[in-house]
Formats: C-alpha cells, sequence, structure tokens
C-alpha cells in the first residue's frame, strides 16, 4: 500500500516449492531480466514518488538485507523487517510477487509453476521494455561483442561482456547475463541464461533455463545436471573464497590444539560437505576440520555442519534459513556453550547467527577460538 510517501512490500515464501531449481536465494532476489525482483520494485517505489519502502520478509531475511545495504543507487530510504511467516506482515502491504503495476496471477503450487513464473515475468518486463522509445539502446550492455551475422529477434536483453557468435539467433524473449559466451550457430527463445553461461555451437535452447551449468526445461519438466562441458557450461568461479588471514588462522590452530584424530569417521553435510568424524560430537570434529580450511575448502566461521536428517528435523522456517547459510568450522553457538546440532538449543542460535550481518555473532565467536584449550577437543577415549 502508498501511504502518502511510504511504500509497503510483503516479499514472497515460496521456498517450500523451491523443490526443481534449489535456488540459494529467495524468489525476490531471482534475477528476471536486467536485475532482480526486488529491484523492479524500488524502480517502481522511485516512479511512484515514494521515498521510504518498508519491506518485509520471511524467506531468508539475511540475504534480503544484504542485497538492500548494497542497493545505493535508489535515491529512496529503506526499512527492512524480517518476519517469522507472511501473515505477519502488515495487511496493507503489496505483495510484491510480480512485475509492479501489473495484477498477480494465482501463486505457483510447484517446483516448476515456481520457475514458470519468473519466466513469466521476465517476458511481461521484456514487452513492457521494448515498447520504450530507447529500446535499442537498452536491451543491450557495455563491451558486448556480437557478431555482424548474428540475428536479434525482440525482445531480448544482453548483459554487459557478452559474446555472440556468427550465425546465431537471439530471440524473441531471450535474456543472456553478463559475461556469457554464445559460440555460433545457435537459437535462443523463450529462455534465461543466467551470468557467465558458456554455449557451444549448434545448440539450440526454446523454453530453457540454463543455470550455473543447469539446464531446466520448461516444456517437457526435465533438469539435466550432467551436459558435455563443451555444449553447456558455466564459466563462473567457484564462489567459495576462504581469505588466507583465515587459512593461516586455521593452521596455527591446528598445531596448537595438537593436531586432528577423526577415528576414521565421516558424515555428511546437508549441502554435500564430506567431513572428518561424527556429527554428534561436537568439539572432537573441530581440529580435523581445520586443514580443510587452509586448503580453502572450508570457512573457518559459519554453521556448524549438520547432516540432512538433522536438518529435515527442524522446523520449517528454520530449515530454509540455516540450509542457505555457509557451514564453518567454528559457530556463534560454539559461543553459546552449544557445539552440536544435536544440542535442541544450537539450532536458536544457528537461525540467530544466519539472519543478521556477520559483524553481529562473530566477535564473541572469534573470542571462543581465542580461549579455545586443547583439552577441550581431545577428550580421553
Amino acid at each position: 500500500m502508498m501511504s502518502e510517501e511510504t511504500l509497503d512490500l510483503v516479499l514472497p515464501d515460496w521456498s517450500g516449492l523451491d523443490t526443481v531449481r534449489h535456488s540459494p536465494l529467495p524468489f525476490a532476489l531471482w534475477m528476471m531480466g536486467d536485475q532482480c525482483l526486488l529491484h523492479h520494485w524500488l524502480d517502481f517505489a522511485v516512479n511512484q514518488g515514494a521515498t521510504t519502502v518498508r519491506i518485509f520478509a520471511a524467506d531468508r531475511p539475511a540475504a534480503i538485507r544484504h542485497v538492500l545495504e548494497d542497493s545505493e543507487l535508489w535515491p529512496i530510504k529503506t526499512e527492512f523487517t524480517a518476519v517469522g511467516k507472511i501473515s505477519d506482515a502488515p495487511e496493507t502491504a503489496i505483495h510484491a510477487d510480480w512485475l509492479p503495476g501489473e495484477p498477480s496471477p494465482p501463486p505457483p503450487t510447484n517446483g516448476w509453476e515456481l520457475i514458470d513464473r519468473a519466466s513469466g515475468i521476465e517476458k511481461a518486463w521484456l514487452a513492457r521494455m521494448a515498447g520504450e522509445p530507447d529500446y535499442h539502446l537498452l536491451s543491450i550492455g557495455f563491451s558486448c561483442r556480437i557478431h555482424p551475422e548474428a540475428r536479434l529477434i525482440p525482445p531480448y536483453f544482453i548483459g554487459d561482456h557478452v559474446l555472440i557468435g556468427p550465425d546465431c539467433e537471439i530471440g524473441p524473449n531471450a535474456v543472456i547475463g553478463q559475461g556469457s559466451v554464445i559460440s555460433g550457430s545457435n537459437k535462443i527463445s523463450n529462455s534465461h541464461l543466467s551470468a557467465h553461461s558458456f554455449l557451444g555451437p549448434m545448440t539450440a535452447l526454446s523454453n530453457c533455463l540454463l543455470e550455473s551449468g543447469v539446464l531446466f526445461n520448461l516444456t517437457h519438466r526435465a533438469r539435466i545436471d550432467e551436459i558435455e562441458p563443451h555444449l553447456v557450461s558455466s564459466l563462473e568461479k567457484n564462489s567459495l573464497i576462504v581469505p588466507w588471514k583465515d587459512r593461516l588462522h586455521a593452521l596455527f590452530l591446528y598445531l596448537r590444539l595438537g593436531g586432528a584424530d577423526s577415528r576414521g569417521k565421516t558424515f555428511t553435510a546437508f549441502d554435500g560437505t564430506v567431513l572428518p568424524g561424527d556429527p554428534t560430537e561436537g568439539l572432537a570434529n573441530r581440529v580435523a576440520w581445520l586443514p580443510l580450511v587452509w586448503k580453502g575448502r572450508l570457512p573457518l566461521y559459519g554453521l556448524l555442519p549438520r547432516t540432512r536428517e538433522q536438518l529435515e528435523s527442524l522446523d520449517h522456517e528454520w530449515q530454509n534459513i540455516i540450509r542457505h547459510a555457509p557451514i564453518g568450522v567454528f559457530s556463534y553457538a560454539d559461543s553459546q556453550g552449544c557445539h552440536s546440532p544435536s544440542d535442541a538449543e544450537e539450532a536458536v542460535h544457528a537461525v540467530y547467527q544466519a539472519s543478521l550481518p556477520q559483524e553481529t555473532h562473530l566477535p564473541p565467536t572469534v573470542e571462543f577460538v581465542r580461549k579455545l584449550q586443547p583439552s577441550k577437543l581431545h577428550p580421553s577415549s
């Protein structure tokens, strides 16, 4: 609702429907055209003359907060409130689950319909943009190299630093994310390619989503994870970056705390990471995880690793918050005396940590690690 110069928005919570794409981002942060859905709504707020936007979200509020903190291009004040469920938002708030200024269709009911909805929003945005008088200037980003024999069929959008080879046919309703390479003799229509996608020669995509090398065919309801890299792949680098400061600190801790003894056990965390030890043994696992830090494979600080079974035993809303937060060797829960996901109180601290900026919970975690004694990590047999 628009009240004087304030716009209230409530973002959708469809995390439970995301059973196909398994996106680490809430629906409001999915890319649709040149930006995420939330940013489309911030554009709308500015155009409507709003000076303040109050945003309410239940799905991964920490991710929403982070995006809002980086959204400095909009001359507007944003106020963010995390809610337990959508119904806790003000009744007058507008449901930002479709393109602004258009009536919202019925909500999706499954994972494929969720992807369909994003595709529908994108097509509506492309149609709207194609009606702008300067569309030809807005539809192609900076530093693109497009072969003169390529054919561009409106509406389409091509991001920055995209390379398109000869005899390609792009459009209608095609979005090519920034940094992508379309090698040649390709046909792309009614499809979205995420940033840094690679498409090999003589490949056609129609009514598809290509996300980080995974292909979703919306017509046949098929997800294809394993594709020959010369046909389809992602050019994006691994997003996990462990700072060298933390790597060196992990090496120092490993030496100070007396080396590792995982007793030959391993377990698999819910995100697929295989770790030495037992998820119920708490601090006894930690020294064995430190080598993974200096190898750059595991952050030093994050949520405590838990198995899929341990995650699924939690309330759905808590699962949703924890599932998309990075795991690490030491967590805020450690500073509160909870050292294992088997501890009933640990999940409370995990949700707190995943919902707030790192500067809120990192200092007590660092202090806990500084005071950690070897006797805590090497219990007697």
